[in-house]
């Protein structure tokens, strides 16, 4: 199955689901340090509804998935968008999945030239080079 067909799935998206709730659990759990039993006690079900929410082997309905997730501390957000539109950001995402993006920095400093003094600001090394020009020496 080409991942094209994968995401026009539903199989897919329940399942995308349903580990997502699962890692909101499990998050939870490890927040505030409560075992199964206590998750089911305060979430007010069994243990066994725990451990279908913990294996994945349970399909909720949409308002049990909100009051979960709301116990959980967090909002689900769901968005609606073309397909076609999801693919392509999809194969654009798998194609840069290995880069590494560092934050952007600023660099500051005070640069002292000729008895003069500027401050300086930028965000990257290079232009960071030409923000000070020294004045010209006359010949």
């Amino acid at each position: 199955m080409e991942r094209k067909e994968v995401l026009n799935s539903p199989e897919y998206w329940t399942a995308k689901t349903q580990v997502d709730l699962y890692s909101q659990a499990q998050k939870y759990m490890e927040k505030t340090g409560k075992n199964k039993s206590q998750l089911a006690e305060y979430l007010g079900v069994s243990k066994g509804y725990v451990s279908q929410l913990l294996n994945g082997d349970y399909d909720h309905r949409l308002s049990k998935f909100f009051e979960l997730a709301l116990a959980f501390g967090v909002v689900p957000q769901i968005d609606f968008i073309p397909i076609e539109d999801y693919v392509k950001e999809d194969m654009q995402r798998s194609q840069f999945k290995n880069v590494s993006i560092e934050k952007e920095k600023e660099y500051s400093w005070t640069a002292t030239a000729n008895s003069l003094t500027k401050p300086a600001t930028c965000k990257d090394l290079t232009s960071c080079i030409t923000v000070f020009d020294l004045p010209k020496k006359s010949a």
